[in-house]
């Protein structure tokens, strides 16, 4: 499964390297503005995380006189749960994106 994924993911940055050289400097432009806009929307999503590991270190403070074990491990969840939702929305919406840039270009 693995060994797909990657395979899958390489495809796609090929495909979309090829879209890239084959536009013209106006689509070049805006590729390249669509990915920093994904990339600012993918590091958006990380507020809502910050604002639930607020909450829990608060409680963890409160009930449990502020244990830094727990606060780390804690802090290290969110952080994990963050990689995983933004790498799994990255991904996904740049496979749709560069599927539609292909059906385009057809």
């Amino acid at each position: 499964m693995k060994n797909n994924f990657l395979k899958t993911y390489y495809n796609l940055l090929m495909n979309l390297k090829d879209i890239f050289i084959k536009s013209d400097n106006k689509k070049r432009v805006s590729l390249i503005k669509d990915v920093l806009i994904l990339l600012l929307i993918t590091c958006l999503i990380k507020i809502p995380l910050i604002f639930i590991r607020d909450i829990g270190d608060n409680l963890i403070s409160k009930f449990l006189d502020n244990n830094l074990n727990f606060l780390a491990v804690w802090g290290l969840l969110i952080e994990i749960i963050y990689i995983i939702v933004a790498l799994s929305f990255f991904i996904k919406t740049l496979i749709k994106w560069v599927e539609q840039l292909i059906e385009k270009e057809k």
